[in-house]
């Protein structure tokens, strides 16, 4: 039986990118019948404002060097200027192929995003990241989920995850929800402070998130 995982957090948040692909890194190297579906928590709502680029570019940096394939400098001219479209894309999806297709595509997109230079407020941009979806072997119908997007109202299925966000302990992006009940906020990662205009980083444990998915997994097959 597949055991389903709560990810909250907003699709350009770097941090969550990290933990999203050790994540996805640790099931196929166990070979692990989970799922970790993706649940919308936009910053531009929870802040009631966008996220600065200097801060995004800023922490972008920090994390590079740690986990260099998933982040290239921001080239595009065009920057987004909101990240709702790529949460409803990930909703169309779901709506379409369920939640391990939104998974792919939620991740292909912060992929786009970071790695790519793809600009996802724009429906190029969504169409590019359904093409490295469909790369990382995403069984998705491509038309269907573009027909879905712009045809129907997946902004509600954002809107509702966000009004369920507000009774649940998120303390930022990523926070992940495990099957016991426990919660994690960007595991491994929380050791670092804002200095100088700069993310300094301290002590990071790479592999805490895979150590407390097996751990989680093994307690859920007892």
């Amino acid at each position: 039986m597949t055991t389903t995982i709560d990810v909250w957090s907003d699709i350009h948040c770097p941090w969550a990118l990290v933990a999203v692909h050790r994540l996805r890194a640790a099931r196929e190297r166990h070979h692990l019948d989970v799922v970790f579906a993706p649940r919308a928590w936009p910053l531009e709502w929870v802040n009631r404002h966008g996220t600065p680029r200097t801060i995004v570019v800023t922490e972008t940096a920090a994390l590079a060097s740690h986990v260099p394939e998933l982040f290239s400098a921001y080239t595009d001219d065009s920057w987004p200027s909101t990240f709702l479209p790529a949460f409803e894309l990930v909703a169309a999806t779901r709506r379409i192929h369920g939640v391990r297709a939104a998974e792919d595509v939620d991740y292909a997109l912060r992929l786009a995003f970071f790695r790519d230079s793809v600009d996802v407020s724009v429906r190029a941009g969504l169409e590019t990241a359904l093409s490295v979806a469909c790369e990382l072997g995403a069984g998705i119908d491509v038309d269907r989920v573009m027909q879905e997007w712009t045809s129907s109202n997946p902004r509600a299925d954002v809107h509702d995850d966000f009004t369920r966000s507000a009774s649940l302990p998120i303390q930022g992006s990523p926070q992940i929800f495990w099957p016991d009940g426990s919660t994690t906020h960007n595991p491994g990662m929380t050791d670092h402070r804002w200095q100088g205009g700069l993310v300094r980083l301290g002590a990071l444990d790479e592999n805490a998130a895979e150590r407390i998915l097996l751990a989680q997994l093994a307690a859920v097959t007892r």
